[in-house]
């Protein structure tokens, strides 16, 4: 029976245990979860998002000076990054100086993708959706168009006051305006 990578490098009690599993009826990938005794990657938790990020191990996969460098300009920019994930996907122009891409948790990351109204995909998942469309009251062109031909009619009736008129009559109505 050939055995699964980290059951091969695993102690001879720990195969002995996944082999009498498999004879006994479970399925291989259960067996080596029990033999092993770790669960599986569970997406969307903290543990699968945080693995290999805590304690600022994104740092050791840099050259040393870049390290040095990255956490010297975020202390500089106020941000403590002790604990924390530098998570480029959701920074904004400022990159690493930006306090809010530096997150500890999946719930960091989904609440300044709301915040930024960003979709992001992966350990969080967030859609936000088509932006609401922005109505205007009136167009500026249709108020002068409009105020021109109110002029026409009333010569000496003042700006301002025709401007308001007209705003009133053809302006999109919308509760406390």
């Amino acid at each position: 029976m050939a055995l699964p990578p980290d059951i091969q490098n695993a102690d001879h009690a720990t195969q002995a245990h996944y082999r009498q599993m498999v004879r006994d009826g479970q399925s291989p990938r259960f067996a080596e979860m029990c033999a092993l005794q770790c669960p599986p990657g569970t997406r969307g938790t903290e543990r699968a998002f945080m693995e290999g990020r805590n304690n600022n191990e994104q740092l050791d996969g840099m050259p040393r000076k870049q390290a040095q460098w990255l956490s010297k300009e975020a202390r500089e920019a106020g941000i403590s990054i002790s604990g924390k994930y530098y998570c480029g996907g959701i920074a904004d122009s400022r990159g690493w100086k930006d306090p809010e891409a530096w997150v500890s948790s999946n719930d960091d990351v989904l609440r300044v993708a709301k915040k930024r109204r960003m979709m992001v995909t992966g350990s969080v998942n967030y859609d936000p959706g088509p932006e609401p469309p922005k109505r205007k009251l009136i167009s500026e062109s249709i108020v002068n168009d409009l105020v021109a031909k109110e002029r026409k009619k009333n010569p000496s009736a003042k700006v301002g006051e025709l401007r308001e008129k007209v705003i009133e009559k053809h302006a999109y109505r919308v509760k406390n305006r």
